[in-house]
């Protein structure tokens, strides 16, 4: 429970929270400002996981290269940027490739906080490290869906995004 494990670990959670707030609500948000049909809605909901794997895919040959701090914050600060996109609503197919790189940039910091993590930890509590590590996902698994569901029942969409790039600039 050092300082560096903590700080990974509420990175995690934010990064992991938002992902799950945004997929609940963001269906809704597409059939509600652009008029999407269920399945553009649907698609606009996942398509973000796409491009968390294309980052993931991407980042892992070059996180030892470039170095995962570095990674780590250059993800961050993209991440942040990219989910400011959001306040763009300029039709569907802008909003789907918005999706699609917000995911990447996620993948990106995503991979480096697990190799951070990964690192850090002592060689004789790898184990439980990870384990609880883990748990900062398995938390906003659980609060981020109803989260997303709560607020965009009471709230303006552009609140949550706003709320989603707050906690971009908290975890960076």
């Amino acid at each position: 429970w050092t300082k560096d494990f903590m700080i990974i670990s509420a990175m995690n959670f934010f990064l992991t929270l938002v992902v799950y707030l945004l997929i609940v609500m963001m269906s809704g948000y597409a059939r509600s400002t652009f008029d999407a049909s269920t399945s553009q809605a649907g698609l606009v909901s996942s398509i973000f996981m796409v491009g968390v794997l294309i980052g993931r895919l991407y980042i892992g040959r070059y996180i030892e290269k470039i170095g995962y701090r570095k990674i780590l914050f250059i993800g961050l600060i993209l991440y942040t940027l990219s989910s400011a996109l959001y306040f763009i609503q300029t039709g569907i197919s802008f909003l789907l490739l918005t999706r699609v790189i917000h995911g990447i940039m996620l993948g990106i910091a995503i991979t480096a906080t697990t190799t951070i993590v990964a690192h850090i930890i002592p060689e004789s509590r790898k184990g439980e490290g990870i384990c609880y590590f883990s748990l900062s996902t398995i938390i906003a698994t659980a609060v981020g869906p109803f989260l997303g569901i709560v607020l965009s029942q009471h709230t303006s969409y552009n609140f949550i995004f706003f709320g989603c790039f707050g906690l971009g600039i908290v975890s960076l």
